[in-house]
């Protein structure tokens, strides 16, 4: 069956590719000689998850056309592409995503198709920050940065490293249209620009949570780098990995710990169901608000997403 869907996904790629030949202008040349073939048309350029074609589309401008292969609101890590994901990809100039333990699938359907696109890789290399994830497990948990197969691919939380993934964006425009790689390098310090001044105005709002509440309990272990960022402990997590319910027993442990430890609020986010969180919560005598990691509000970009967390984790723990 799956290879049955991959070669459909093949030809529906080939009539999408050929429809999109037949359309785009043959290349000229200009006064200085370049080749002007990338004005003719926008890069097609597609994403694994939303909020990754948002930070394109800013980098890129009207010269991009972005879409991420996973609809808003789904969970990466269980995401089973459908032959349409696999079409989407053939006919790409640019595939970026993240890596790791976020989005396996999409290198497995790169191969399938045979894409020829350049491929950005976006947490390539990148490790966790000193001292996150040193500290001792707590009973019944990982250490936070460690993943069910290495290490925690959230890095996107941290500004920091979103700055990072804008400038690994805007070389692998750069690298596909060299003609316009000035134009991306100078939207992408724009945009590094507005994302530095976003984290500044987020330390302020952080800093007024009283220090002995600025305690994270978070849905999945999505968190890490956004809580060492912001000097907030991260006290537990509800599931270990995405599709693996905790036992009877780690529930308990997980409401103890937040009883004792005195956090605020649990944190769900919408890609899953609440309803156990809600229950732990219920338990344990506190608020339930949402965060966002994987799975943004549909027509929200980076930064609105951004400060969509930092508002709820401030209302959440201040009181």
């Amino acid at each position: 069956m799956r290879v049955a869907l991959v070669w459909l996904a093949i030809l529906l790629a080939g009539s999408v590719a050929a429809c999109r030949g037949a359309a785009t202008p043959t290349p000229t040349t200009g006064a200085m000689g370049e080749t002007t073939a990338s004005a003719a048309r926008r890069l097609v350029v597609v994403t694994s998850i939303p909020i990754f074609a948002t930070m394109v589309e800013v980098v890129g401008g009207e010269f991009v056309e972005a879409s991420a292969v996973m609809p808003p609101g789904t969970d990466p890590h269980t995401y089973q592409p459908v032959p349409r994901d696999v079409a989407k990809l053939a006919v790409a100039d640019l595939v970026v995503y993240n890596g790791g333990d976020l989005d396996p699938w999409m290198e497995r359907q790169l191969e399938a198709t045979g894409s020829r696109a350049r491929v950005v890789v976006l947490s390539e290399g990148l490790e966790p920050p000193p001292g996150v994830g040193e500290e001792e497990a707590h009973a019944g948990e990982t250490p936070a940065v460690e993943h069910e197969h290495g290490v925690n691919p959230h890095f996107w939380l941290d500004p920091d490293f979103g700055i990072i993934y804008v400038q690994r964006i805007a070389e692998g425009l750069a690298q596909v249209d060299p003609a316009r790689a000035e134009t991306y390098r100078a939207n992408a310090e724009r945009y590094i620009a507005e994302i530095r001044a976003f984290d500044e105005w987020a330390k302020e709002q952080i800093a007024t949570i009283p220090p002995e509440r600025r305690k994270l309990v978070t849905f999945h272990d999505a968190f890490p780098y956004f809580a060492a960022h912001y000097g907030l402990e991260l006290v537990g997590v509800v599931i270990l990995s995405p599709g693996r319910e905790p036992s009877p027993q780690e529930v308990a442990q997980l409401v103890e710990r937040i009883r004792s430890e005195g956090v605020p609020a649990i944190f769900v986010e919408p890609q899953f169901n609440p309803k156990l969180a809600e229950t732990i919560a219920q338990e344990a005598g506190v608020r339930v608000l949402e965060l966002y990691s994987d799975a943004a509000p549909a027509g929200t970009d980076y930064l609105g997403m951004m400060r969509r967390n930092v508002t709820n984790v401030v209302e959440g723990l201040r009181g």
